[in-house]
């Protein structure tokens, strides 16, 4: 189970705790399962946390982002890097398991500030880490900085300048760098994240939530007034998308090149009808060529090089 796609530290426990009890009521929860809470550092405390633990919450998702308090000014976190500090110290001595996210590429950052970040998280040697490339959305106040020019984008050699780093330094910290922006101790796999990342069913719950039965997607309406009102009457409007053979290749070539696990050259063989050694021969060939992939018994792997082009070789592969 994982409460997030929001801020679900935000809403008070008891809340979590009525989802918790419809949840055990309506299905048979495992008694292992993985039952994760995103929260920002303002909302760790100890009330909350001892009542999360009490509901069943066992991993906590941390949003710390960076620990440079110009940094989160700037892109309008309501922590500061004390806060976050603070919220570690409580999440590492009262969970087993938890991960925090960090952002890099961020307008107006150095490089000086990414080893800092990485060096503070370091000293908590978390379960889990996330660490993902700032992306503007359209339509928001960085986009529109964007095209005024108030901000720039980092050159394309400091993010991979940046990635490395990251890779270098987990990795001799023990870290696995099981997906291209997840690294975790061993056994602390996001059981959640590799559940999208092979395709396995989820149900989706919320608005804007997706689900996914194997075959066909679902996403609920966005809309949270309208959502409420609906669900009040016992409707559930959604759209749904039934995934044709090349689209459901398509997912397993892009998620699969994102892990460790690589794309599974017989499932696509066995189960699809489709041979992408032999379809696929001259690109692959290149992608080799250029030292991107790597091939493993059965698997296409993106090398170290290739992690940071996983999109573009996706790309590359697409039918």
């Amino acid at each position: 189970m994982y409460f997030g796609g929001g801020t679900p530290s935000m809403i008070k426990p008891y809340l979590i705790g009525n989802i918790m009890k419809t949840v055990h009521d309506n299905f048979k929860l495992d008694k292992n399962a993985e039952i994760t809470l995103e929260s920002n550092p303002d909302d760790i405390n100890k009330k909350n946390i001892k009542k999360w633990k009490r509901y069943g919450i066992n991993r906590i998702s941390l949003g710390i982002q960076s620990f440079d308090d110009k940094t989160l000014k700037f892109i309008n976190r309501s922590h500061n890097s004390n806060k976050s500090l603070v919220a570690l110290k409580m999440i590492d001595s009262c969970f087993h398991n938890y991960s925090v996210d960090l952002i890099y590429g961020i307008p107006n950052t150095t490089f000086n500030i990414w080893k800092d970040d990485i060096s503070k998280i370091l000293k908590f040697n978390p379960p889990h880490i996330s660490a993902y490339n700032m992306t503007i959305e359209q339509n928001t106040v960085f986009s529109n900085w964007l095209e005024k020019g108030v901000i720039k984008l980092h050159d394309e050699n400091i993010l991979i300048k940046k990635f490395l780093y990251l890779i270098d330094i987990l990795e001799k910290e023990n870290y696995i760098h099981y997906e291209t922006s997840n690294f975790c101790k061993k056994g602390f796999f996001s059981k959640h994240n590799i559940g999208y990342w092979k395709r396995k069913k989820y149900l989706g719950v919320g608005p804007s939530a997706h689900s996914f039965n194997g075959k066909i997607r679902n996403w609920n309406i966005s809309n949270n007034s309208k959502y409420i009102d609906q669900i009040g009457k016992r409707i559930i409007s959604e759209s749904k998308e039934l995934l044709t053979r090349k689209m459901t290749i398509n997912e397993i070539i892009m998620t699969g090149i994102r892990t460790r696990w690589g794309i599974n050259i017989d499932y696509l063989r066995s189960n699809l009808k489709y041979d992408i050694l032999h379809k696929q021969f001259s690109t692959i060939k290149k992608l080799k060529k250029n030292k991107l992939i790597q091939m493993d018994n059965s698997k296409i792997l993106a090398t170290k090089k290739g992690k940071l082009f996983s999109n573009y070789i996706a790309e590359q592969l697409f039918i």
